[in-house]
């Protein structure tokens, strides 16, 4: 498996709302770097949590990677978010509750990978001051 196959599973796993497949291509002590956190996310199942609780407020998310850039042990590429906030957003400050607004956002996207093509670290960049206006909460 590639540096973009891991990519395109996991962009699969995310639109197929399949959080233990996406968790699946993460080494067991990955490292997620995400805005919304004042820490990283430690794990694979942090990291599946996470996504899971994603899924939950946005029930109809759907992604697109662009851009799939790779060098060496890492890959970066853009990723393009949609959906409508139904749930909760679980935030480490507290919960969102749903607003029904529809979101659609840019980001970027840096990860490693080691010699089994598992991402050992992710650094996910958004605009959540972007995301929030979207939602009405600003």
């Amino acid at each position: 498996m590639s540096a973009q196959d891991t990519v395109k599973k996991a962009i699969d796993a995310v639109n197929r709302h399949d959080a233990s497949a996406f968790a699946a291509l993460y080494d067991a002590e990955a490292v997620a770097l995400d805005p919304q956190y004042a820490e990283p996310l430690q794990g694979r199942e942090a990291i599946r949590k996470d996504i899971e609780d994603f899924f939950l407020a946005f029930p109809d998310l759907q992604v697109k990677a662009s851009n799939i850039l790779a060098s060496g042990d890492t890959i970066a590429f853009e990723v393009e978010m949609s959906g409508t906030h139904k749930g909760p957003i679980i935030i480490p400050g507290g919960i969102i509750l749903a607003t029904d607004q529809r979101m659609a956002m840019r980001g970027g996207r840096f990860i490693r990978l080691n010699e089994q093509n598992l991402i050992t670290e992710c650094r996910r960049y958004f605009d959540i001051a972007g995301l929030m206006q979207q939602l009405g909460l600003m």
